[in-house]
């Protein structure tokens, strides 16, 4: 079969193996310096490994005013150019191609890093995704921003980078000359179109002039930014016809600005799939230059089918690449059910990275720890038994089993997945259900026994005399002694979504406003099911990342939910007729505050989960022994697979 995917591409005078790229990933593995380190190294190389065409680097800056994140990687210093070599040789060494991203954030930068009179941008128009207010350039200042882009190519050319990717998108520096919403300028530098540009276009010719004709220089670009009198579509189609113009040698589509349309940057859970495929084609039929495009093209027939419907020329694969480095090699090899596809989900990614950790991955353990964690087969191999088929018992049975132990696994329920089933259920979350197969296909494919229906007893554990017990029981749902609840016609969020109860009315009552409280008034909403939220106390969705928390409170304010925190539920009425109302107080208790009472048909009880202990109580004192995920506290799917990994390299 002819492949699409892996046919060769000339960009300049690079030639790649195959279609696939790894476009840029901000990581956080840098030094405060901004120096290369180890951590980087490990991680690129492993993708190399995996069979991509190119990576792009996480966004270096070329000045330390335009950083988004503390540890982000540098260009704009010769001092740096050393760890930028060992880079560049280390993937060099395994055949594979590495691209310089080079970028100043502008108005987009962190201001916990840059002091108030070094926030710059092209006009003074603020920031709502950080608060910035920057100052506008002069244009000597322009001119000297010109010259540091132009010198972070000439380091990136003489430490041996393949190419060379500038950013005139998501609301960066250049992107913020170039966009009539963040350009409000009235000299040569705002206004028309051709001023607007005159920013990028001085960058594009001084870059050129520092790294040569045929040297291969990439603009990132937006097709489309989601925002209000910024750019659109055929905007783009005119400002790729001038890079070509002006001698850009590939063009890569993307979308959205880090200011104001952040979910159309970073696509998390809630945003359209491969939604960018059709911008890209139109703006491939209008220049003769490659145009690559990303953005949740997350499945390998996606990718087949793009190139081969011509709306690209080449596919960046950036999270997939984190969940799965193995994505390219596997789909040559025809293995596509194998690939552990990405969900969108961010808790590993974003999440870990707004925290400070760097970059990792819920499905992928080893992200950001590919230096120093190898998968080395068991000394002794050991008879493991593992309770529990969530997503926490899968992987340690999968590590287990890789390494050469003899491992069986036990569920309780007759489908694996513990609450990765749960949340395939919830709107936007469907792609759960993908993890779930690829987990089934990897214990498969390692040798472990799966036994389902079984409830496992100290007595079943003593009757098959394992060596090593890996307990993976989970938690089940907290329900408060609520006067009167057993008179409701009521359920727990969970046996909602699991199938087990379903709700005929068309009002409901949810208790609980966290991630399953919201989440399970999304579900109803989109059933035709309104629904009432409260909470005792005042944030909602704790444990979700700021970004999808903000996504999934507009959707259910568009969707009519009604959310109100600050009430303590502390009783429900039940009337002979059945209807029933729910009693609630101020919270935190005021002197004097009425009690508030609310409608319900139906009550949904989502306050959270409590840990299954009853097997591990009875268990302790017994060796080999090991507890993973909610059994030991309820928290999110990355901690009980990252657990659940770390036991099987230990056994």
């Amino acid at each position: 079969m002819n492949d699409r995917l892996f046919q060769t591409l000339k960009i300049g005078e690079m030639r790649l193996p195959n279609r696939l790229i790894m476009p840029t990933i901000k990581l956080g593995y840098g030094t405060k310096g901004g120096e290369v380190t180890k951590r980087h190294i490990s991680f690129y190389v492993r993708r190399v490994q995996g069979g991509v065409g190119l990576i792009v680097t996480e966004p270096m800056y070329i000045s330390p005013n335009g950083k988004e994140i503390p540890t982000q990687l540098g260009i704009h210093d010769d001092g740096l150019k050393k760890g930028l070599q060992d880079l560049v040789e280390a993937v060099h060494e395994e055949g594979g191609r590495i691209m310089a991203h080079i970028n100043h954030a502008g108005r987009a930068i962190n201001p916990n890093l840059v002091p108030e009179g070094e926030r710059v941008s092209a006009s003074d128009v603020p920031c709502p995704a950080n608060g910035v207010t920057p100052r506008p350039l002069s244009k000597e200042e322009i001119r000297s921003y010109v010259k540091l882009f132009a010198e972070a190519a000439r380091r990136a050319k003489e430490v041996g980078f393949d190419a060379i990717e500038i950013p005139f998108s998501h609301g960066y520096l250049i992107h913020q000359f170039l966009s009539p919403h963040s350009n409000h300028r009235k000299d040569e530098y705002g206004g028309s179109f051709k001023n607007r540009l005159r920013f990028g276009r001085e960058v594009i010719v001084a870059v050129r002039q520092q790294v040569g004709k045929g040297f291969p220089l990439i603009v990132r670009m937006n097709a489309n930014d989601y925002v209000e009198g910024g750019l659109n579509l055929e905007d783009a189609i005119h400002l790729a016809q001038v890079l070509e113009e002006i001698g850009v040698d590939a063009l890569s589509v993307t979308s959205g600005t880090m200011c104001e349309s952040v979910p159309y940057c970073l696509y998390p859970m809630g945003t359209p799939k491969a939604n960018l495929l059709p911008m890209a084609a139109r703006i491939k039929a209008e220049v003769s230059i490659p145009v690559g495009v990303a953005g949740r093209i997350r499945t390998p027939k996606l990718a087949r089918d793009a190139l081969e419907q011509e709306q690209a020329d080449f596919i960046g694969l950036g999270r997939p690449l984190l969940a799965d480095p193995d994505f390219p090699l596997k789909a040559r090899e025809g293995r596509d059910e194998e690939i552990m596809l990405c969900a969108a989900c961010h808790q590993g990614c974003l999440a870990e990275l707004r925290k400070g950790q760097g970059t990792s991955c819920m499905f992928n353990p080893m992200v950001g720890r590919e230096g120093g964690i190898h998968l080395s087969p068991a000394t002794i191999p050991r008879r493991v038994m593992v309770v529990g088929g969530g997503p926490g018992g899968m992987e340690v049975a999968i590590v287990a089993a890789q390494r050469g132990h003899r491992v069986k696994l036990y569920e309780k329920e007759s489908s694996l997945g513990g609450q990765f089933l749960l949340a395939a259920q919830v709107p936007h979350k469907e792609e759960f259900a993908d993890c779930i197969h690829a987990m089934k296909t990897q214990m498969e494919r390692a040798g472990v026994e799966v036994y389902l229906n079984i409830p496992v007893t100290p007595e079943f554990i003593k009757g098959e005399d394992p060596e090593i017990v890996v307990l993976a029981t989970g938690a089940v749902p907290i329900i408060p002694p609520f006067p009167g609840l057993e008179e409701t016609q009521w359920m727990t969020a969970y046996e909602l979504l699991a199938g087990k109860k379903e709700v005929k009315t068309k009002m409901a009552f949810i208790v609980g406003a966290g991630t399953t409280g919201l989440e399970t008034a999304e579900y109803l909403a989109l059933k035709g099911i309104q629904s009432t939220v409260v909470k005792r106390r005042p944030e909602v969705g704790g444990k979700l990342d700021l970004l999808a928390r903000s996504m999934i409170l507009k959707r259910l304010e568009k969707l009519g939910v009604e959310v109100y925190t600050g009430w303590e539920v502390v009783r429900f009425e039940t009337d002979p007729s059945g209807k029933t109302t729910v009693v609630a107080r101020a919270y935190p208790p005021q002197e004097g505050a009425k009690e508030r009472r609310f409608p319900a048909e139906t009550v949904i009880i989502a306050m959270g989960l409590r840990p299954v202990r009853e097997l591990a109580e009875a268990l302790r004192g017994r060796k080999g022994v090991y507890e993973i995920g909610d059994c030991i506290e309820p928290r999110e799917a990355l901690d009980a697979i990252r657990e659940g990994f770390e036991v099987g390299l230990k056994i």
